[in-house]
């Protein structure tokens, strides 16, 4: 009995230990712009539909301006687009590259160009689109995508 209760103790203790240890420090804001961008093609690369896991890289209030001009405000309102345009299929591909990223206080911008492959019934078509996006880091000490506007690249010779 008392090896038992020994190994009892020590379990609690380690128990106890891991609660009491500190979180993780809050990352760079370039580092977590990265893991951010790279969590985004990951959704688009395994066709993620988990709407909860769309919406934790987007502030409350994100806004998002594509390409086409429509305009989706709010983390659900995107996280729902995101999930019906994976779901749908149609992008085969989506990769991102960075060529700007600044940081102020709480605030950093980010810009460069995202290359998208779309799949339709008659062929595969790529496009390129430039994107500049504001992150902000919230009270929780996460940097969150708060405003993003694509443009279409112009065509390249």
């Amino acid at each position: 009995m008392p090896r038992l209760s020994r190994l009892l103790v020590f379990t609690l203790a380690l128990i106890s230990g891991s609660l009491a240890a500190s979180p993780a420090p809050p990352l760079a804001p370039r580092a977590a712009y990265d893991q951010q961008t790279r969590r985004l093609e990951n959704f688009f690369r395994t066709k993620t539909q988990d709407e909860a896991s769309l919406r934790s890289i987007y502030t409350r209030d994100a806004i998002l301006v594509e390409a086409d001009g429509n305009t989706i405000r709010g983390r659900d309102r995107i996280a729902r687009h995101f999930r019906q345009v994976l779901a749908s299929g149609a992008v085969a591909s989506f990769k991102v590259t960075t060529t700007a990223f600044r940081s102020q206080g709480s605030i950093s911008y980010a810009g460069g160009y995202e290359d998208i492959a779309e799949i339709s019934a008659i062929a595969e078509r790529h496009s390129r689109n430039n994107f500049l996006v504001l992150l902000r880091r919230e009270p929780d000490s996460i940097w969150r995508f708060d405003y993003i506007l694509e443009a279409r690249a112009p065509d390249r010779p």
